[in-house]
């Protein structure tokens, strides 16, 4: 008898995320042994492209060797110690270089965050940012103010205080009774929006600001001002709610009221991070700097686990007196030497490639290919792009019967080698930052030849 395959074993051991056990059967994990820039490569040496750049973290390709080399370089000399106590250069300097980069308010010469505190996931820089709008607010004696407010549609993650402010119900219901009762925003959906409405100063100023759904969430902030103590926004993007693209001058409006209202904003950048939009952050397109800026996915360039929560310059003084008034809140891996290294390696790529300098042509090329796609396929209802991010919704009444369209979408890109996920009716690009033009045009290739294929015309 021949020894179970990898497949084999990780069937009888594991449980995967996101992966109902029945689907299984029909899509079995792929044993992957190698990756590299915008390709991963199964034990059998067949090669797939990887559109989603692996859940939206590899910003410069799988095994950058800047990032490789540091990571082997830091393991070597100092693997991990304790954050409580002890402290070492690559923390140090990841969290000077975050403070240098973070956004900043308009002509302001000095930087806007003064403090980072890390984690290890985007889920937990969430509750980062929670814990310390809330408990500053204790502390101030503003005891009233214990509610947080978010968007419909949103998502912020899956531990308990994460999935509280998540806007999709679809996550929440499941755990409702262990979660506490935010306050749910509406939030626009534009019939289109192209790269260039991200520039509020552009031809389409102010995209979202004066909708009926920005009405009405002004209005409720401004209802509730006194028992909130935070709003959480997904800046321009709100991925895994189908890639939907509110517009900057919505998150504009946004901020703000809550600057009025005095009400935290806590801008959640940990897929939208690190030149996914086109520029360092999201925010930057907006020219605001939101309270706490929560990052992960992109920060290690997608190699290692890591979150950072970059906190405004002075929100630390309501912490400082007598030890009572401690964050009470940390991590084992807090501040892990390699993964800061991997951190630090995968900004000076940025700096080195001149990777934001070379987005716009990669840009202008995915746009092309998008609305050249969307023109020949009927199938496509809407279609939008924000940087290096695009999105087709599809006509879901041509799916099929079962309504598992996404996984037939899935199961049909893999059979052509190409890793696309969808969200339901929403096909999306999510390419590393570096993706090719010929890797491009397999995307666009595959992506028309799979809407075909599950959706008649």
């Amino acid at each position: 008898m021949s020894a179970p395959s990898l497949v084999e074993r990780d069937r009888a051991a594991l449980w995967h995320p996101a992966t109902h056990f029945g689907d299984l059967e029909r899509v079995p994990p792929l044993a992957i042994v190698e990756a590299r820039g915008a390709w991963l490569t199964e034990e059998s040496g067949r090669r797939i492209l990887d559109g989603i750049g692996s859940w939206w973290t590899s910003v410069h390709g799988h095994a950058h060797p800047r990032i490789v080399a540091a990571i082997q370089d830091q393991v070597a000399r100092l693997d991990h110690v304790m954050f409580a106590g002890f402290t070492h250069a690559p923390a140090v300097e990841l969290a000077e270089r975050l403070l240098e980069l973070g956004p900043r308010e308009p002509d302001a010469d000095a930087p806007f965050y003064g403090k980072v505190f890390y984690s290890d996931c985007g889920s937990a820089s969430i509750e980062v940012a929670l814990k310390l709008s809330y408990q500053s607010r204790v502390l101030r004696g503003q005891t009233n103010k214990r509610r947080f407010a978010a968007l419909q549609n949103s998502y912020h993650g899956e531990t308990l205080g994460a999935l509280s402010v998540c806007g999709s119900p679809a996550w929440r219901e499941p755990f409702g009774a262990l979660l506490s009762d935010a306050l749910y925003l509406p939030t626009p959906e534009p019939a289109r929006h192209e790269h260039e409405d991200l520039d509020f100063r552009g031809p389409c100023p102010e995209l979202g600001a004066d909708s009926p759904e920005a009405e009405r969430a002004v209005a409720t902030l401004e209802a509730h001002a006194d028992e909130l103590t935070a709003l959480i926004v997904e800046p321009l993007i709100q991925c895994a709610g189908r890639m939907r693209m509110p517009g900057v001058g919505f998150y504009r409006r946004l901020a703000a009221a809550c600057r009025r209202l005095d009400i935290h904003l806590i801008a959640d950048e940990i897929a939208v991070g690190f030149g996914r939009t086109g520029r360092l952050f999201a925010s930057e397109w907006a020219e605001l700097a939101p309270d706490l800026l929560c990052l992960s996915k992109g920060l290690s360039g997608g190699a290692l686990p890591l979150a950072a929560t970059l906190i405004r310059a002075g929100f630390e003084a309501d912490f400082h007196g007598g030890p009572e008034r401690s964050f009470a809140h940390s991590h084992t891996f807090t501040g892990n030497p390699i993964t800061c290294a991997a951190a630090l390696a995968s900004l000076a790529v940025f700096d080195e490639e001149q990777t934001l300098a070379r987005l716009p042509e990669r840009i202008e090329a995915m746009a092309w290919l998008r609305r050249e796609l969307a023109e020949r396929h009927p199938q496509v209802v809407a279609h939008r792009q924000a940087g290096l991010v695009a999105a087709f919704v599809v006509d879901r009444a041509r799916g099929p019967a079962d309504g598992r369209l996404g996984l037939a979408l899935r199961e049909a890109a893999m059979a052509r080698d190409v890793l696309l996920r969808p969200l339901h009716d929403a096909l999306y690009w999510m390419p590393p930052l570096n993706v090719g033009p010929d890797e491009l045009e397999r995307l666009a290739l595959v992506t028309s030849e799979i809407i075909d294929e599950v959706l008649p015309r």
